[in-house]
């Protein structure tokens, strides 16, 4: 019988719980530029993602330039900086670009999304010999 009268009194307790409704968040906390880290970026790309090892960093990001428009661009940096060029090949809708600077390597690899959007993935690492 008691374990009736307990049933009925959580029952009934539970049936009009109503839990507090939670506060709506209007402003989403984050990156507010893409300029985080060492790497030069067209002034309208939108970081997708970045990793870190002991002996590389990558950031990938999106972009509306186009591919030619990201090589150029990263040529142009790093070229005028005294980095070579020891990789430039295109396959497919995908250009890789790789640069050398002493015991550094950067890849730029960049992918045309869609029509209006490309894909870059940019990372120097230390040259393994």
């Amino acid at each position: 019988m008691l374990l009736v009268v307990l049933f009925s009194l959580s029952y009934a307790i539970f049936s009009n719980y109503q839990p507090k409704a939670l506060k709506k968040i209007t402003e989403v906390k984050g990156l507010s530029n893409i300029n985080t880290d060492d790497f030069p970026y067209p002034e309208d790309a939108v970081k997708i993602g970045a990793s870190q090892t002991s002996i590389s960093k990558q950031t990938t990001f999106s972009t509306q330039k186009t591919l030619s428009d990201i090589i150029n661009f990263y040529k142009n940096i790093y070229l005028n900086n005294g980095w070579k060029v020891i990789e430039d090949k295109t396959a497919g809708e995908t250009e890789i670009l790789s640069f050398k600077k002493e015991d550094q390597i950067i890849n730029v690899i960049a992918t045309k999304d869609n029509k209006t959007t490309t894909i870059v993935s940019i990372e120097i690492a230390e040259n393994q010999k």
